[in-house]
């Protein structure tokens, strides 16, 4: 690993985490209910997540573009919205997902929702 290399992971992960500590000041400003020890894993969070995303952009060779910076800033200061979208909607990726395996590995439609739709419709 250069110096370059090292600098360049530095530098992304410090944007990533001046965007975490924009955020949990922000968080502090709206009086959000959250503990301290919250904001502390906050901040941990974004610094682990940032040095994972500067070591990839660096090792894309992406580091030195002016996207990429923005991009750190943004995953630092918006990473627990997208988690929570990312769990919330997780299931249903899995569940869309499972069933287009197995209807085009077997052939066999598993649509749930219109199965209990065609029920409702018989009962009525």
């Amino acid at each position: 690993m250069t110096l370059d290399s090292i600098k360049a992971l530095l530098i992304g992960t410090a944007i990533a985490f001046s965007g975490g500590l924009l955020r949990v000041l922000v968080s502090i400003q709206n009086k959000e209910k959250k503990q301290p020890w919250e904001h502390f894993i906050t901040l941990v969070i974004v610094v682990i997540v940032g040095f994972t995303m500067s070591y990839l952009m660096n090792r894309a060779e992406l580091h030195d573009k002016w996207y990429s910076t923005g991009i750190l800033f943004v995953l630092g200061y918006g990473y627990d919205k997208f988690l929570k979208m990312i769990t919330t909607n997780l299931p249903n990726w899995i569940d869309k997902a499972v069933n287009l395996f197995i209807e085009n590995r077997y052939g066999v439609k598993t649509d749930r929702q219109s199965d209990e739709e065609e029920k409702k419709g018989d009962m009525n």
